[in-house]
């Protein structure tokens, strides 16, 4: 696997703040563990339906957002 330069990305980097990058390197820290489980993400060949697979990770969120309500709530 041959790892290619982003000027852009080396040029943006100086100009954000801590927490902004803290944010970027949380991200990419999450890049890195569906790489490591998918393998490395290819745009251009991948078959995944995005559309479906964004609606279904906001349908898991709705979800963990009621789980948790409903756990605080039996709580008091």
């Amino acid at each position: 696997m041959v790892k290619r330069e982003t000027p852009e990305l080396h040029a943006i980097l100086p100009q954000l703040g801590d927490d902004e990058r803290r944010v970027l390197a949380h991200i990419a820290e999450r890049l890195l563990m569906g790489q490591r489980q998918y393998g490395e993400l290819d745009l251009k060949s991948d078959k995944r339906d995005w559309k479906r697979e964004r609606e279904q990770e906001v349908e898991d969120l709705l979800m963990y957002f009621a789980f948790e309500s409903l756990k605080r709530s039996t709580k008091t």
